[in-house]
């Protein structure tokens, strides 16, 4: 709607997983209300630009289309992202997008196809973690933390063996069965895992006090990852005991170096990649979901906070106090 009053037009660049779902938005000229006049611009719209999927209408909000209903509802909660994602960056600084090679060179380096075994075994350990995955994606979904169509949990099983969420698969409506099983590099037959597979496995394979991993675009930290505002959680000490100072690494590296940000994450519990998304480690997968919400608070506590003045960070000596007091990094 902020865009629609603006007579601006979100662009899906912002983040990939919007250009893959929304692609281009259209704008259609204002009519009243209701009209018949008005659903005439709208279908002239789509009509003209067959590539289409959504229309901003001046003045009123926004028209989504889709193969069917949740098809189309992905897509209005995608697009919904985006746009605050903008706006967030936006009252941080200057929003950075991503060029179409960069989003293709992306689609065309992630690994999307991986080797496969038969009969997996489900024993009641391993079922155990189905079902706390699926309760932490969707207490992520009705926070606000995840949508419909990005948000990736995997947690270690046994040794290097994980369990993660599939590609594919609407987030709020996941059950224990589409949660794909990991061993020994290959994939549970049949299934088709996060396309960061890959990431997690340098992250269990190079850290074994790490157990659990979020990989998620809420709104606020969104704002930070495509602006490449500095997220300094020093700003609020009980955000920095949880996170410690949050760096911020480069798109490519998730795909082209992700060993690069295991390392990193051996280090802090929680990075943000910029235009992709935060990526938060830890013990157990609650404690993990406590990490990030405590981001995107603090995320959203800075945003709101940057129209009223500077912020004031504790300095040196008082992170030295908390790391000792609270035995952070220790």
């Amino acid at each position: 709607m902020s865009f629609s009053i603006a007579h601006q037009i979100p662009n899906t660049n912002i983040i990939p997983q919007a250009h893959k779902v929304c692609g281009k938005v259209g704008f259609a000229p204002y009519d009243l209300p209701g009209s018949e006049q008005l659903g005439e611009k709208i279908a002239a719209e789509f009509k003209a630009h067959p590539e289409y999927k959504a229309v901003i209408m001046e003045n009123h909000g926004v028209v989504l289309c889709g193969e069917d209903m949740l098809d189309a509802y992905m897509r209005f909660e995608t697009l919904e992202l985006c746009a605050r994602t903008i706006l967030n960056a936006s009252v941080l600084g200057e929003p950075n997008y991503l060029t179409d090679e960069e989003i293709k060179h992306y689609d065309q380096a992630v690994k999307v196809t991986h080797p496969q075994f038969m009969g997996a075994s489900y024993p009641s350990d391993e079922r155990a973690i189905r079902a706390e995955i699926c309760k932490i994606v969707r207490r992520s979904c009705d926070q606000g933390l995840m949508i419909s169509s990005y948000g990736t949990v995997s947690v270690r099983w046994r040794n290097n063996d994980f369990l993660i969420t599939p590609v594919g698969e609407p987030r709020f409506d996941i059950e224990p069965q589409h949660i794909v099983q990991v061993k020994n590099g290959m994939v549970e037959a049949g299934k088709n895992p996060s396309r960061s597979i890959a990431l997690h496995q340098a992250i269990y394979q190079s850290n074994p006090k790490i157990n659990s991993i979020i990989l998620t675009q809420s709104p606020n930290l969104m704002g930070f990852c495509t602006s490449g505002v500095k997220f300094d959680v020093r700003t609020i000490p009980e955000s920095w005991i949880f996170l410690q100072d949050v760096p911020h690494v480069p798109f490519s590296l998730q795909y082209e170096n992700p060993q690069a940000i295991s390392d990193i994450v051996g280090k802090v519990p929680a990075v943000l990649m910029s235009n992709g998304s935060v990526l938060v480690t830890g013990d157990k997968l609650l404690q993990t979901f406590d990490k990030l919400e405590v981001a995107e608070f603090s995320a959203k506590s800075l945003i709101m906070a940057a129209p009223i003045g500077k912020l004031h960070p504790i300095n040196d000596a008082q992170v030295e106090e908390l790391r000792v007091a609270f035995k952070v990094g220790m």
